[in-house]
């Protein structure tokens, strides 16, 4: 009896916009719980049909979902919210009440939980819903469709009246539009990772003879960027270094920098001169239909020869940083972008110095609507100038203090040591 709700005003509604633009499952879940529990019942839980985010149908017969909040008195030691995880993923048959209400017949009153649910809980989950008399699910809908379901429960002999099932649809009706705003940006954002680890080049190779350390970010709001970076071992001790920036952003942009990355890596285990490899990288992108466009820099450091070649196609020339703290920029045929078929590429071969720092970069580092590149290369200059401690140091050094948060940037740093 001392679990007893008393029940609240059916009009008894939450200011507007109670939600706000939340794009976080557990927190619109919880929210949703603040307004329904106790008002209207000693205990609630929210839930979403997995397959919003894992972008996969139900298995036969069985509905997927995922518990995101529960708020639950105690009972016999157990809490409701240790023997009922947020989580936690529940099969419910079709038939069950949940069931029921997740596949479209609305709100459904019961006084007893399902068997075949209780059997797929946890012991202290059943000693916790053991304790409810009463359940009210409705679903959480965005439009027509269902995304999850409301369940809230009350002890005692207090029923739930017609107006307090309508307010509390009502209510779930509101929180579904959200939670289907949240789960496509959570499936969005585990696609990116996805994407992102597969577009990341794997178990890069660490020279004997040469030090590397590298930094990549997308743009801000982007899980993946247009850059790539790569290393490749060539024989007699040299390693190759590329660095590309495809046009534009997103997962277009992505998939075009797998295939050149990957057309790139190709050539370069070639041990192609870096000129030809741009000419062989050029006609490659004419060939793709997407119209990929993209600048490269391509260098191929020898420590044996105290010695770098490198080739640009429309890229940045890289920023040679001395041991005596001068900086200069190689002179180095430009070239145009690839995918244009405009070739052919020029290459030149620099002396580096052991203990010389070259630097590979895209724009996003040095160029922004607020900062010329003039301004951006000689910030750059100034910034890696006299740094002789760790290259990967070096690269954070540089991210930190030049980054704008309008573009992708790439930083890849090399050295010869003394």
């Amino acid at each position: 009896a001392g679990l007893a709700v008393t029940p609240g005003p059916p009009d008894a509604e939450p200011p507007g916009g109670w939600l706000g633009a939340r794009l976080d499952l557990t927190d619109i879940a919880e929210l949703l719980l603040d307004f329904t529990v106790p008002r209207y019942g000693v205990g609630g839980a929210v839930f979403m049909l997995e397959r919003l985010v894992a972008g996969q149908s139900d298995p036969g017969g069985q509905l997927i979902v995922r518990r995101l909040a529960n708020r639950f008195p105690p009972a016999d030691g157990a809490l409701g919210s240790s023997a009922l995880p947020p989580g936690e993923l529940v099969a419910f048959t079709a038939e069950s009440h949940y069931g029921q209400v997740l596949s479209g017949a609305g709100p459904v009153l019961f006084t007893e939980m399902d068997r075949s649910v209780m059997e797929r809980i946890r012991p202290g989950g059943r000693q916790v819903l053991a304790r409810q008399n009463l359940f009210l699910a409705v679903p959480l809908t965005a439009g027509d469709v269902v995304v999850g379901a409301l369940v809230i429960s009350r002890v005692g002999a207090a029923t739930f009246t017609d107006a307090e099932v309508t307010a509390v649809a009502g209510l779930a009706a509101r929180a579904g539009a959200r939670v289907a705003d949240a789960a496509e940006f959570a499936r969005r954002r585990q696609d990116g990772e996805a994407l992102r680890r597969g577009l990341t080049p794997a178990q890069l190779p660490v020279p004997d003879r040469v030090e590397v350390a590298w930094r990549s970010t997308p743009a801000p709001g982007y899980l993946v960027g247009g850059d790539w970076w790569d290393i490749v071992s060539l024989p007699g001790g040299r390693t190759g270094l590329v660095v590309g920036d495809v046009m534009g952003h997103g997962p277009g942009a992505a998939m075009r920098l797998a295939q050149l990355r990957a057309t790139a890596h190709t050539l370069a285990d070639l041990d192609l001169e870096p000129a030809e490899l741009m000419g062989r990288l050029d006609r490659s992108a004419v060939a793709l239909t997407s119209g990929t466009c993209a600048t490269c820099v391509y260098a191929v450091v020898d420590p044996a020869e105290g010695s770098c070649t490198m080739a640009l196609a429309g890229h940045l020339s890289p920023v040679l940083a001395l041991p005596d703290g001068r900086t200069h920029l190689p002179a180095l045929p430009a070239g145009l972008p690839v995918g244009l078929g405009a070739g052919p590429f020029g290459q030149a071969r620099v002396k580096l110095a052991p203990g010389a720092v070259l630097a590979l970069y895209t724009d996003g580092l040095v160029e922004s609507r607020t900062r010329s590149f003039t301004k951006g290369l000689g910030a750059l200059r100034a910034a890696i100038s006299g740094q002789h401690g760790a290259l990967a140091d070096t690269c954070d050094t540089l991210i930190e203090s030049l980054r704008q948060h309008e573009d992708d940037v790439t930083v890849l740093l090399a050295r010869i040591p003394a």
